[in-house]
């Protein structure tokens, strides 16, 4: 299993590319939102099915490093 460092994680969250897939999440999650704000109740699969999709990306965009501190790629 290859693993990440603590210093690539970083330097990963913090690339523009990263922040510009981060930025698209929120983006997701705020429409997603809003349906459900509209719309809950009127289809209760699509309900689950945005609000499992909330999840995940607030998963993704909460994501932390968890290896050690001193960690390094092997």
């Amino acid at each position: 299993q290859e693993t990440v460092n603590q210093t690539d994680f970083i330097d990963w969250k913090r690339h523009p590319v990263t922040q510009a897939v981060f930025r698209q999440l929120h983006l997701r999650i705020q429409d997603l939102q809003e349906i459900l704000s509209d719309q809950a109740g009127v289809d209760p699969g699509k309900d689950r099915e945005y609000v499992g999709a909330i999840k995940a990306y607030k998963d993704m965009l909460f994501i932390e490093y968890e290896g050690s501190p001193t960690e390094e790629t092997q």
